[in-house]
């Protein structure tokens, strides 16, 4: 009996130090925690007649007050001028891209000249300086960081390296980060983008897409959504699923510029992982082909909006929150009466948005996409009111807000 005991004892022992392996390797992998609301970019990929899907993308981004960042060549861009133009005032940076071939392996004096054009083409347009340069598979290599620092571009981009997370590296022997796009992880899409034509071309549908969108957000604290606007602006089917994507994820929407203001990974070039695979077979290109002919290219939108047809350029929200305190509560808990009398007292003006207002959760949204995490009682805003002031946002209401508000308010 004794013996059976220590058996069991020396059994357990061993299946514990398994356990612990498994655990210590699964954690040098970098399997990742999210610790805060997802910071996303839209990629839109266009080189087709702009008025077909990317005028209407654009259009519905603009709704939801969404920047996005569109991968095109200097030919497409001088040839579309005044609707690239138009839309530039939209949010929408341009990517530079070489379209026509991947930069992998391409002599640095080939990047030089190709991209030195996509440069003055792009710039003779927009009248901007050109902030990022890609090509096919958003693909580089040390040649394209190399041109991008001589020509003063700041980003370039790459294919994904880690899943669907995007990632920002930062070779500390370059002055020039690196953008790598979220790419497929599911088998049966490989090796794709996270974009609507790689599950197109695979044949998979938008709720295939949506799936794997939903996934991203829930498990990485960036993401890199990419559209060909051809088939994301212009199919019913694929419009529906990025307009439900956007209505009905918690993520916050940001520019180029904020997204790569913070380095991933900060390492020497030669330590940052490249991915090379875009396999796209014989029976991809068919199954393109025929979808272009049969039912649904004919499933379209019936009346894409033309670059004229775009709303102003709604700059509301931005001003209100600088100038305004904006309360959202339920004016009945404790801390939001609370806060309501505090407001009162110190006769400090307020503008109040409650649960029961039909808009309420959209325009709460809006507020929370220019914040990573709330300050106060709660850092993931879970406790009303939740309070937006100047650049601060609060959630809860306690004596360190009351301070914090009476010396922005300059009481």
């Amino acid at each position: 009996m004794k013996n059976k005991k220590v058996f069991y004892l020396i059994l357990f022992i061993i299946l514990l130090i398994i356990i612990s392996v498994i655990f210590y390797i699964n954690l040098e992998e970098g399997t990742e925690t999210k610790t805060e609301i997802t910071k996303g970019m839209m990629i839109l990929i266009e080189y087709e007649d702009p008025e077909k899907g990317l005028v209407n993308f654009i259009n519905e981004l603009q709704k939801r007050n969404i920047p996005s960042a569109l991968l095109a060549t200097p030919e497409y861009v001088q040839n579309n001028c005044e609707t690239i133009k138009k839309m530039t005032e939209y949010d929408m940076e341009i990517i530079g891209s070489n379209t026509g071939a991947p930069f992998w392996d391409m002599s640095y004096e080939k990047q030089y000249e190709r991209i030195s054009e996509i440069k003055e083409g792009i710039e003779s347009c927009t009248g901007e300086p050109l902030k990022i340069v890609g090509s096919r598979f958003f693909a580089s290599d040390e040649n394209t960081v190399k041109v991008a620092e001589e020509l003063g571009i700041p980003y370039v981009t790459a294919r994904g390296t880690t899943g669907t997370k995007g990632t920002v590296y930062n070779p500390e022997d370059y002055d020039v980060k690196i953008l790598s796009v979220s790419n497929i992880e599911r088998v049966e899409f490989k090796y794709g983008s996270l974009c609507d034509y790689s599950y197109w071309t695979r044949g998979g549908e938008p709720e295939d897409m949506k799936k794997d969108l939903v996934d991203a957000v829930n498990r990485y604290n960036r993401v890199t959504p990419v559209s060909h606007t051809n088939i994301g602006g212009y199919l019913k089917a694929w419009m529906g699923m990025w307009k439900n994507f956007w209505d009905n994820s918690d993520i916050k929407w940001v520019s180029l510029d904020k997204f790569m203001s913070e380095a991933d990974y900060e390492m020497p070039f030669y330590k940052i992982p490249q991915n090379r695979n875009a396999p796209y077979t014989p029976e991809m290109l068919e199954h393109v082909e025929g979808e272009s002919e049969g039912t649904e290219r004919k499933n379209t939108i019936e009346n894409p909006c033309s670059a004229e047809e775009l709303p102003e350029v709604n700059n509301e929200n931005s001003s209100e929150q600088e100038t305004e305190l904006i309360m959202f509560h339920n004016n009945t808990g404790p801390m939001c009466l609370e806060a309501k009398e505090f407001f009162e007292e110190e006769e400090i003006e307020y503008k109040e948005i409650l649960t029961t207002n039909d808009n309420f959760g959209n325009k709460l949204k809006e507020y929370k996409q220019d914040f990573s995490k709330s300050e106060g009682v709660s850092e993931s805003f879970g406790y009303y009111p939740i309070i937006f002031v100047g650049d601060k946002a609060f959630s809860g209401f306690n004596e360190d807000i009351k301070k914090e508000i009476i010396e922005n308010q300059g009481i």
